[in-house]
C-alpha cells in the first residue's frame, strides 16, 4: 500500500501514488508511506527520488540493525519500532526505513506502524509537515521513543517486585523469571545502543550540514535525548537484573550451606556412636565387656556422654 501526503504550500492533500509529482514545487513537502508493497511498485518510487541502491537493499532486509547514512541530497535512517505483538518478555520490533530529502520523506515498513498511523491521522500533521521532512521524521521517531520509554518505565515496578520476592521467598520460579527478564533487557539494551548511536550521528550531521535548520536540530536533539535515556535505563535495569540473579544464587547457596552444616553436625555426632555400636555388635567370644553385668549401661552412658559433649561443643561454636 502506498499512501501520499502532499503539502502544496497552502493546504494538505492525502491520497495515493497519483499525488507524486516531480519536481516538487518550491515550498511544498511530500510524505510517501510504503507499507508491504511489491518490490516493483516501490522500486519505481525509489528510482524517482534517486535513493541509493545499497540503502534500498538495507531497507528490504528482514533483520537489520538501526543505522544512518548520509548523501549529498538525502539521508537514510533505519530504526526499529516496538510492534503491537510485544508482550511480557517478548520483544517484537518492526523495521522502519526512512529516506529524508529537503522536500520529501519516504517511510517504508512491512507491517502496520503505530507511530506512522498516529501521525498520519493526527490533527497537527498540517502544522508539522510544512516545517520540513526532517522535523516530521523526528516527530514520528519521537513517538517510537515514547512507546519504548513507557515500556521501560513500566518495568521498574516489576524489578521492585522481584527484589521483594527475593527477600521473602526466593524459589526457582523467581530465578527463571529473572533470567528471562535479563535476556529481554539484554536485547533491549543492544537495540537502544544502536538507536543512541544512530541519533548521535544524525545530530552531528545536522549540526555540520544544516546548522540553520533550528527546528530540525531541536526536534532531533529531543529524540536523541530520549534514546540516550532509554539506553542508560536499559543498561541500568540489565545490571539490576544481573545483581538480583547473583543475589538469588547467593541466598540459595547460603541456604544449602546451612543445610549441609546441620547434616555434617548430625553425621559428626553419630559417627562415634555408630563406631561403638559396630565394635560391640561383632560376634567374638572373647570380648571382656560382653560378660560384664553393667556393660550395657556403661556403653549407653558412654554414647550419651559423647553425643551430649559434641552437641555442647557445636552449640558453643555456633554450628547449631
Amino acid at each position: 500500500m502506498i499512501k501520499v501526503c502532499f503539502y502544496d504550500g497552502s493546504k494538505l492533500i492525502k491520497g495515493g501514488a497519483e499525488l507524486i509529482a516531480l519536481p516538487i514545487p518550491e515550498g511544498a513537502v511530500l510524505w510517501i508511506d510504503i507499507e508491504d508493497e511489491p518490490i516493483e511498485s516501490e522500486q519505481v518510487i525509489f528510482d524517482q527520488f534517486d535513493c541509493h541502491p545499497l540503502t534500498i537493499q538495507d531497507a528490504r532486509r528482514l533483520r537489520h540493525p538501526p543505522k544512518t547514512e548520509h548523501f549529498s541530497d538525502q539521508s537514510f535512517v533505519l530504526v526499529r519500532e516496538l510492534s503491537a505483538e510485544s508482550a511480557g518478555f517478548t520483544l517484537d520490533t518492526l523495521q522502519i526505513s526512512s529516506f529524508i530529502g529537503d522536500k520529501f520523506l519516504i517511510t517504508r515498513h512491512d507491517k502496520p506502524s503505530n507511530a506512522i498511523a498516529l501521525w498520519w491521522d493526527s490533527d497537527v500533521l498540517e502544522h508539522k509537515i510544512p516545517r520540513g521532512p526532517m522535523l516530521l521524521f523526528a516527530s514520528i521517531t519521537n513517538s517510537i521513543g515514547l512507546n519504548y520509554l513507557d515500556l521501560v518505565l513500566d518495568f521498574e515496578p516489576l524489578i521492585s517486585g522481584y527484589e521483594d520476592t527475593l527477600l521473602s521467598s526466593p524459589d526457582d520460579s523467581v530465578l527463571r523469571e529473572l533470567i528471562a527478564c535479563k535476556t529481554w533487557l539484554r536485547k533491549l539494551k543492544r537495540l537502544h545502543s544502536y538507536h543512541d548511536r544512530v541519533y548521535a550521528e544524525l545530530l552531528a550531521h545536522l549540526k555540520e550540514e544544516h546548522p540553520d535548520n533550528l527546528d530540525a536540530l531541536h526536534s532531533v536533539t529531543d529524540v536523541y535525548e530520549k534514546f540516550e535515556r532509554l539506553n542508560s535505563l536499559s543498561a541500568l535495569y540489565y545490571d539490576l537484573a544481573g545483581d538480583l540473579i547473583d543475589g538469588h544464587i547467593s541466598l540459595t547457596s547460603h541456604k544449602l550451606n546451612e543445610t549441609m552444616r546441620i547434616l555434617t553436625v548430625v553425621t559428626a555426632i553419630f559417627v562415634p556412636l555408630g563406631f561403638l555400636a559396630g565394635v560391640y555388635g561383632m560376634n567374638f567370644d572373647y570380648m571382656p565387656e560382653l560378660h560384664n553385668p553393667y556393660g550395657y549401661f556403661i556403653l549407653m552412658g558412654t554414647m550419651v556422654t559423647i553425643a551430649t559433649g559434641l552437641v555442647v561443643f557445636f552449640k558453643r561454636n555456633n554450628w547449631l
